[in-house]
């Protein structure tokens, strides 16, 4: 990290006869900039600090006085009243509430970050302000243990640069960074869009100590492959996607996606006939429909990272089972998922009416995921594929591998690898199969994936 020169102190500049000297129209600027940003942030700590603590004292009405207009129609004083009930269910009644901070601010919403300590634990909330300084959302995360986050020897900053812009539109306009390589200034470049897993995810697709997607950036632009990766619709608008009555894995994942390939292809920098998508996970099992719905011939290539080739509950239940056998999960658990999973098997289950058995909430969501079959829909598609997988992934095991390459197997332009070493998230680890506790060490995607993904997108491109 650069190190930044402190300013002088008021005495040092006086006695070097600094006062005498002219405030140049840039130094003007800069410090009213400055001065409005610490007034907007002094509101936004008072108008978050107000929401929480009307919340803490049931004062639901009023909590939502600084809601933008569009946070109003997604969240309703009814389903906010519901929201804290539940939480305070879990983590008890409010102890403590610390002091407001500056959080990360990008070019969707300034955030405020208040630590608050519960009966039963304590927490993070994020409250998420539009650039008008309106409550716009927010999310709260119980504390945890803090996690140390490694840079790969293959990032090369001075070969690379870091476009900030934003993806979509309101209500669900969406932060992203298009990391861009320093050489191609002159020329247009092939763009790799990130697409997360499931979950809430930022756009490093952060896990524990792991930063996925922050590796698969700074590799390939240091190759001179340019990297598009976005927050995600439900991490970055968590309280208003709580509100939606419908939502599906096309909300989640699919739209949000089909619209940063529409933005790459307009890019300036970006060679639209080579524009280039990567899902990992579910962001992989997605990828067929995605295709489906991105204008013709807009992607040249897809690279699936981990990508089920069954259904999400299929593979969900065998997760469950392999962490019963680690005591990582009780048993419990899993047979509830087994009864909510029949439910939505059943041919009478309806997402529209779900019976009052089905607990899993978002039906039209666990619908939808139950009953896509990915790997059958990319028989019939043409776009060039490359399939990724770690042999030592629990999450998604090599027979969904094996599914893919036997679904595929007629189709000529697909290219497969599977790594011995990797886990889930591409680091690597010893054993047989990986376990949740590895994803607690800092690693990163080794340099030979980094190398395996560029060769392939400079022999598919145009």
């Amino acid at each position: 990290m650069k190190k930044v020169k402190a300013a002088l102190p008021l005495a040092v500049s006086l006695a070097l006869g600094l006062q005498a000297l002219p405030m140049s129209t840039s130094t003007v600027q800069a410090e009213a900039s400055a001065n409005a940003a610490q007034h907007s942030a002094k509101v936004e700590y008072k108008r978050a600090n107000s929401f929480l603590t009307n919340l803490a004292n049931g004062k639901t009405k009023e909590a939502t006085r600084y809601f933008s207009r569009i946070l109003q129609s997604k969240m309703s004083e009814d389903n906010l009243k519901t929201w804290w009930s539940s939480l305070t269910a879990q983590l008890g009644a409010v102890k403590k509430i610390g002091t407001a901070v500056q959080g990360e601010v990008n070019t969707v919403h300034r955030n405020v970050e208040i630590p608050i300590e519960f009966e039963h634990a304590s927490a993070t909330l994020t409250v998420r302000f539009s650039q008008n300084r309106q409550m716009d959302d927010w999310r709260i995360v119980p504390e945890e243990r803090q996690f140390s986050f490694s840079r790969p020897p293959y990032d090369t900053p001075k070969n690379y640069r870091e476009k900030q812009l934003s993806i979509g539109k309101a209500p669900y306009e969406l932060p992203a960074t298009l990391t861009l390589p320093t050489r191609s200034k002159h020329q247009n470049v092939p763009v790799v869009i990130l697409v997360h897993g499931s979950g809430p995810s930022d756009q490093d697709e952060t896990f524990m100590s792991l930063k996925p997607f922050r590796d698969l950036a700074s590799g390939l632009a240091s190759q001179g492959i340019a990297v598009l990766r976005y927050n995600k619709r439900t991490y970055e608008h968590t309280a208003k996607m709580s509100g939606e009555s419908k939502i599906s894995v096309d909300d989640e994942t699919t739209d949000d996606a089909v619209l940063a390939v529409k933005a790459m292809a307009k890019q300036k920098g970006i060679d639209s006939r080579n524009v280039f998508i990567l899902g990992h996970s579910q962001g992989g099992m997605m990828m067929p429909r995605i295709l489906n719905q991105t204008p013709d011939k807009s992607v040249r290539g897809s690279v699936l990272l981990a990508a089920p080739s069954r259904t999400l509950p299929e593979l969900m239940l065998e997760q469950f089972a392999y962490l019963v056998s680690l005591n990582q999960l009780p048993k419990e658990q899993l047979s509830f998922f087994q009864q909510q999973f029949a439910i939505l098997q059943d041919p009478s289950f309806s997402p529209a009416q779900p019976p009052k058995e089905f607990l899993l909430g978002t039906p039209y969501f666990w619908y939808d995921l139950a009953h896509w079959h990915p790997a059958e829909v990319a028989k019939s598609q043409h776009t060039p594929l490359l399939l990724l997988q770690g042999g030592r992934d629990y999450q998604v095991t090599t027979e969904d591998f094996e599914g893919w390459k036997q679904s595929l197997s007629q189709r000529s332009n697909t290219s497969f690898k599977l790594y011995p070493k990797l886990n889930h998230f591409f680091t690597e680890g010893t054993g047989e199969k990986s376990t949740p506790d590895e994803y607690a060490v800092s690693a990163n995607i080794p340099s030979y994936v980094i190398d395996d993904i560029v060769k392939w997108v400079r022999e598919t491109q145009k």
